[in-house]
């Protein structure tokens, strides 16, 4: 029996990523993901590169440095993974995990706690003018191929990616747009009213605003 290197749970044989945490495993062979139920979601920063012109590099990179530090804990701790930061935008996967069948309902969480977090740190460090995020989530399936150890060296085939961006795009700030997949599947747990479709290079979403609690 072999044992999760990240949280030591004892695995199925033949196991490609642990099902407690969600961590890749390195394997020589590895079988691919195919047809997940993902969940992905994008917040990215509002207007903080003008915001950072009037402050130091260093200033900068302490509110980054903290405010990204404490999205990471939040992904992990509703049980998504970090999938990229891409300068002030951060991008989150949820559903690889033993609790993928709740991974819709827990990102919904987590980006409720983000949009918290934000508004904490704007009170932490006085020399920010309020920071605001824009956020967009989207349910969708995916295959995930060449799985080596770390999920971003992976091939990822699915259009959750691009559903998100256009959601997240498409938000004013400090707010969260849902796509049509995943309202349909936590529409019963959260309170949303009606967007409307949004469309980026011609990728349409039907979108809905989450009613932040």
């Amino acid at each position: 029996m072999l044992n999760c290197p990240e949280c030591k749970n004892t695995l199925p044989d033949k196991a490609n990523f642990c099902p407690y945490c969600g961590k890749i495993l390195s394997y020589e062979k590895t079988l691919p993901l195919e047809e997940l139920s993902l969940t992905f979601l994008r917040a990215d920063l509002s207007g903080f590169t003008g915001l950072s012109e009037n402050i130091t590099a260093e200033d900068a990179m302490n509110f980054l440095n903290n405010l990204f530090g404490s999205f990471y804990k939040i992904i992990e701790k509703y049980k998504g993974i970090l999938y990229q930061v891409i300068g002030d935008e951060v991008v989150g996967i949820f559903g690889l995990s033993k609790e993928r069948g709740y991974a819709p309902h827990l990102s919904i969480i987590a980006i409720e706690e983000i949009m918290k977090k934000v508004k904490e740190c704007n009170k932490l460090f006085p020399y920010i003018k309020e920071c605001k995020i824009k956020c967009g989530l989207e349910m969708a399936p995916a295959s995930i191929y060449n799985i080596k150890g770390d999920l971003r060296n992976s091939i990822i085939i699915t259009d959750g990616f691009a559903k998100s961006l256009v959601l997240q795009k498409n938000a004013e700030s400090n707010v969260v747009l849902i796509g049509e997949s995943l309202y349909q599947a936590t529409r019963s747990f959260f309170e949303y009213e009606e967007y409307g479709e949004v469309i980026e290079n011609y990728i349409s979403v039907r979108a809905y605003k989450l009613k932040l609690r």
